[in-house]
């Protein structure tokens, strides 16, 4: 079975992510499509910049199942628009924070997240709580490097992922490890070696190729979200007004 699952990054062009950082993640028999948003913020980092981006995020999820796409994953820790872009669409959208705190919550008993920012927390707790994790949560330790400043490639950035890890084992408790920003993709499967090198054998999770995997799988088993929890959106022939994407999708 051949399947089609796009990425929405949930940003304006920035040159953050590329294309090829979504390779391999599918095998040659399926297809992963990328597209970022033409309205929004440049990075998510604080309730304000989701807010900005929702709106073209699930104009774009809409546009998505339209085009015969047959899952959708958000390239944001932050799930922008997850919830509407529900309401709006059948097929699976997942949101790494989501996927990925659940997911830690099967693999362990306490999880952390390595956030990019000190400022992460707050809203890490949040999500942790909406999200029915929050008894497994155990911390969230940052890196402190804005997100338009991350540098995969740096050793300074790996060395931090490092030390915040062993912090996050040693001090709060945590089990399994979130990589908190999917700017960061590419660095779990190092720092999980680096870990166990130092005597740490536990899981490190990059969010956005488990989500992707996981889309996959609900489609092949054709699963996808409730839509008695994601009802529908009332046909309201003013509720789009000011926005042109959701007005044909309304009236």
């Amino acid at each position: 079975m051949s399947l089609h699952i796009r990425v929405v990054t949930p940003i304006i062009p920035t040159g953050l992510t590329q294309a090829s950082d979504f390779e391999g993640i599918l095998g040659p028999e399926d297809r992963l499509s990328y597209v970022e948003i033409g309205k929004g913020a440049a990075s998510i980092e604080t309730e304000l910049d989701e807010i900005l981006s929702a709106p073209d995020t699930v104009a774009k999820i809409i546009e998505a199942e339209a085009e015969g796409v047959d899952a959708v994953v958000i390239d944001c820790m932050g799930d922008p628009g997850l919830r509407p872009a529900r309401e709006c669409v059948e097929i699976p959208v997942l949101g790494p924070c989501e996927t990925t705190m659940n997911l830690a919550c099967i693999l362990g008993h306490r999880y952390s997240v390595l956030a990019v920012a000190a400022n992460m927390r707050v809203r890490f707790e949040n999500q942790a709580r909406i999200y029915g994790a929050w008894d497994k949560y155990a911390s969230t330790r940052s890196v402190d490097v804005p997100v338009l400043e991350l540098d995969c490639e740096s050793d300074l950035l790996k060395e931090k992922l490092f030390e915040q890890a062993i912090l996050a084992l040693e001090n709060d408790g945590a089990d399994t490890l979130i990589i908190g920003c999917t700017g960061m993709v590419g660095l779990a499967q190092s720092l999980q070696e680096k870990l166990r090198d130092a005597g740490w054998f536990v899981p490190v999770i990059d969010p956005i190729p488990i989500t992707v995997k996981i889309a996959k799988a609900l489609v092949e088993t054709g699963i996808s979200h409730s839509k008695a929890a994601y009802p529908n959106p009332e046909k309201k022939l003013k509720s789009g007004r000011g926005y042109p994407e959701f007005e044909s999708f309304l009236k």
